[in-house]
């Protein structure tokens, strides 16, 4: 046996694991759970949730050992609204008429509605310029005009200036969602001197806009927690908040506080440890009586994947049980190296180095004395191996045990670390219930990774993770999870060594985007939940990052194309359109696809679902874009970039689709690549024949009937914010924006 393999195996096995002072595990041959139930429990007080915490936490417990302080809340701070009325030439209230045909926010769920900055009706536009909101009077577009201007102002608010994130519109009533920070104070231990500090609050302002004019504040909720998101069904608004519990060791428990009323939630938690842990409160809010119908708080991992069915609210999370061995191990997770080593390599053990050490972990001894003799009986082993070739021969299958062995504890452990948490909460008319949760292998992409079909979870990950010697592990998993939360069926493996870009599940079947260098578009059969199975596959350059659904057949994707670059890499290229026949489950097809833009070009479809518009009543698709024009180099790593921002406009026909025209809104050159700016188009609707999109500056209309005939202009009260370079050094076009304009096509 090589001489170098065996010490390099030597080095593996043993002399990358370190002593520590922990007490001795049993050796079972199974991952330390640390005894956890993985029962759902309610904290009775804010000092057992402190207690929990202080056992239970591995990271957090010791990083404010340093600091004893006393916290005092000033009490729920509510940023005061001032209300401005702009005088329009028409100044009556909400008329009766309005468009027969109007678009609404597009969402993943049907009658599952999602907040946003921009909402609409049959003839108002409501939408967040800044710190305002901004109600748009467009039954007729060319008259069309801003009503009025609400601004969100808090001079409690600990920065000054609440941020104003979206709203939902129901009716005459308007629900904004607002982050707040509330001014508090605490003492160190013994001083008398407070100092301030800020908690952060949801804030939900519900407006009665019946005159559009002059919205009149009727009340107003305040949430412990960063706002999360939220959905609307029916009449009832679902709040998600959350809360770092960093400073557990102060934390007074999440409130809810509105029309003097104030409703401390119970909190709920699972005795499993976590590397860290947030609080996640769901608020539920009836429209119609005003009032909050049901809190509950869940502390859990960090949630970052939300899903809302008409039935069920999913929170999901990775998993953060962080493990380790040897010089890497801190205190809390000591017991990883041993149990790592009594697990892989001590079974592998052969003659005499077996028995010493069988002989040694068989004595009771403390972990520092039986490390020391472990290591000094390697360290003779090795010694006597080191000019004994035949000996070396004898041992080599040993090691090579060892190695394989270690590759799959690790490759177990790794994947038992990279799981996916998703807890369902039952939702009903406003009555919130917890109801269990699930695990599942790999990460989620986002929402649409989530699909809640006839009871059952289906959800789509992707699976990484390195191993030393072996590299990255990546590849992709499909799984039907019933109605209590078991996985029933799977389908593991698929595409290695790509990721997923995109996923929509659509009744009995998923289709699936992953990349690498190409883009393998699955169509995946779900109508037997218990065995799912890739029916076709299409490769194609590049990868589409959003797909839709267009009638039965067909399904649009959007994303980037690609190409290699001069290093002999992939990279990125402009923006993409597909369109997909998927008619034959077994053979889909790209029919179509239109590129816009040189690399950089983007689109806030490729980010956020909502800024994609379809109407199958008007045949029409519009696509956001910032388009890098032209891209001249000017120097060895400078270029000059020409920008344009605006929306491109198609109509399907006859199967395919094709370019009715583009709504500009600025066009500039830049020496950065900051190209996104306030004339960037972020969401567009219609109503009627009246295409409009909406910018940081502008609401733009135009005619859908006729070429896109530019009908009006409303700037919005939108202040400029200036990020250093990026603002001040652009080539032309710096001082103002260009008018917006319409492109008409020519293809």
């Amino acid at each position: 046996m090589n001489k170098n393999i065996l010490i390099g195996l030597l080095i593996i096995a043993v002399f990358s694991l370190t002593a520590c002072n922990t007490p001795k595990q049993a050796v079972t041959g199974e991952f330390n759970s640390l005894n956890a139930s993985q029962d759902l429990k309610k904290f009775g007080s804010i000092e057992e949730l402190r207690s929990f915490l202080a056992e239970k936490s591995l990271s957090e417990s010791e990083t404010y050992s340093g600091r004893d302080v006393m916290y005092k809340s000033l009490g729920a701070a509510v940023p005061a609204v001032q209300s401005e009325s702009v005088q329009a030439a028409d100044s009556s209230n909400v008329a009766s008429t309005g468009a027969s045909d109007y678009s609404q926010t597009n969402v993943q769920v049907k009658g599952v509605d999602e907040a946003d900055f921009v909402k609409n009706d049959n003839r108002y536009i409501y939408l967040i310029s800044g710190n305002k909101i901004v109600i748009i009077d467009a039954k007729n577009a060319e008259d069309s005009q801003i009503v009025s201007e609400t601004k969100i102002s808090s001079k409690d608010d600990y920065y000054g200036q609440p941020q104003v994130r979206e709203l939902f519109l129901n009716g005459d009533k308007l629900a904004v969602f607002v982050d707040s920070y509330e001014r508090t104070f605490y003492l160190q231990r013994y001083d008398i001197e407070p100092i301030e500090t800020a908690k952060q609050n949801t804030v939900v302002y519900l407006y009665d806009v019946s005159d559009r004019k002059n919205p009149e504040l009727i009340e107003t909720y305040t949430i412990s927690g960063a706002y999360f998101s939220s959905r609307m069904i029916k009449n009832d608004i679902y709040v998600v908040t959350q809360e770092g519990l960093y400073d557990w060791r102060y934390y007074d428990g999440p409130v809810i506080a509105y029309a003097k009323t104030i409703i401390r939630p119970n909190i709920y938690y699972f005795d499993n440890p976590e590397q860290s842990y947030q609080m996640n409160t769901v608020t539920s809010i009836d429209f119609d009586s005003e009032k909050v119908v049901d809190s509950e708080s869940f502390m859990l991992g960090y949630g970052n994947t939300l899903m809302v069915s008409e039935d069920n609210i999913y929170i999901a999370y990775q998993k953060q049980n962080y493990w380790c061995w040897g010089w890497r191990c801190t205190s809390s997770q000591a017991t990883d190296s041993r149990e790592r080593f009594m697990t892989a390599i001590v079974p592998q053990l052969e003659g005499d180095i077996k028995k010493t050490i069988s002989d040694i972990i068989s004595q009771d001894l403390d972990e520092d004395e039986e490390w020391s003799k472990i290591s000094t009986a390697f360290g003779a082993f090795y010694k006597e191996l080191q000019n004994d070739e035949e000996l070396q021969n004898e041992y080599e299958d040993m090691f090579k045990n060892i190695e394989e062995a270690l590759n799959e504890y690790d490759s177990k452990k790794a994947l038992e670390n990279s799981k996916t948490i998703i807890h369902k909460i039952a939702i009903d008319n406003g009555e919130i219930e917890y109801q269990t949760k699930g695990e599942v292998d790999g990460r989620l992409l986002n929402q649409f990774s989530l699909d809640e079909y006839e009871g059952n979870l289906r959800v789509a990950t992707t699976v990484s993770y390195w191993l030393n010697k072996v590299g990255n592990k990546q590849y992709n998993n499909v799984y039907v999870l019933g109605k209590d939360m078991a996985v029933i069926g799977s389908l593991e493996g698929l595409a290695e060594n790509e990721s997923i870009y995109s996923s929509r599940f659509m009744g009995e079947k998923l289709y699936l985007v992953t990349f690498r260098q190409i883009d393998p578009f699955f169509v995946i059969d779900l109508s037997n939940p218990k065995n799912p199975e890739v029916l076709g596959y299409l490769k194609i350059p590049g990868y589409s990052s959003y797909l839709h659904p267009i009638g039965d057949n067909l399904i649009i994707g959007v994303g980037k194309d690609v190409g290699e670059n001069e290093w002999g890499g992939t990279s990125a290229k402009g923006i993409k359109i597909s369109l997909f026949d998927v008619s034959n489950f077994d053979n889909p097809v790209e029919i179509q696809k239109y590129g816009i833009g040189l690399a950089g070009s983007d689109s806030p479809i490729l980010h956020d679902h909502r800024a994609f518009l379809y109407s199958d009543t008007k045949n029409i698709m519009v696509i956001p874009v910032t388009e890098i024009v032209d891209k001249e180099k000017t120097g060895p790593y400078d270029y000059t970039t020409t920008v344009w921002n605006g929306a491109y406009v198609f109509k399907f026909s006859d199967g395919g689709f094709s370019v009715v025209g583009k709504v500009k809104h600025s066009s500039s050159e830049t020496k950065y690549y900051y190209w996104f700016d306030s004339t960037s188009v972020t969401r567009s609707l219609y109503l009627d024949d009246v295409l409009y999109t909406i910018s940081g500056k502008y609401v733009k209309a135009n005619d859908l009937n006729d070429n896109l005939a530019d009908l009006k202009t409303i700037k919005l009260p939108y202040e400029d914010t200036v990020y250093g370079v990026y603002a001040s050094d652009t080539v032309t076009g710096s001082g103002s924006s260009p008018s917006p304009e319409t492109v008409i096509a020519t293809e």
